[in-house]
Order: structure tokens, then C-alpha cells, then sequence
């Protein structure tokens, strides 16, 4: 996960990249990430985000015959 800095002002605004391995894995996703702030109001915001593999994506090993 990589936020766009780890240091905001009140009022501005950021943003947070983050990646889900999907490798070998079909149907409903749900991932949280957990945001740590100095906001005495909210120290920690949990994210969540939720996709759908529609396809399971299988890595070749070399040498292995394919399916």
C-alpha cells in the first residue's frame, strides 16, 4: 500500500494505492486496509474494498504440461 504522502494539513486531501494478489482465486474478494491518523477524532479509518474474479488466473510452472 502506498499513500500519496505521509503527511497531510487539515483539509487536504490524499490518496492511497493498494494492490490485492487475485493470483489463483475466483469469486467474491474482500480486502481491508487500516489507515492511522493524528485525528484525535479518528486515529484509525478501515478500508474496505470488495471485487468479484470473475476468472481464476493459474501461474505456469516451467516444465509442467498445460491444463
Amino acid at each position: 500500500m502506498v499513500a500519496s504522502s505521509s503527511h497531510l494539513k487539515a483539509g487536504e486531501k490524499g490518496s492511497i494505492i493498494a494492490r490485492a494478489s487475485t493470483l489463483m482465486k475466483k469469486g467474491f474478494l474482500t480486502e481491508t486496509i487500516e489507515v492511522v491518523s493524528n485525528d484525535p477524532k479518528r486515529p484509525t479509518v478501515i478500508l474496505t474494498l470488495q471485487a468479484t474474479i470473475l476468472e481464476s488466473i493459474v501461474p505456469l510452472i516451467e516444465g509442467a504440461p498445460a491444463h
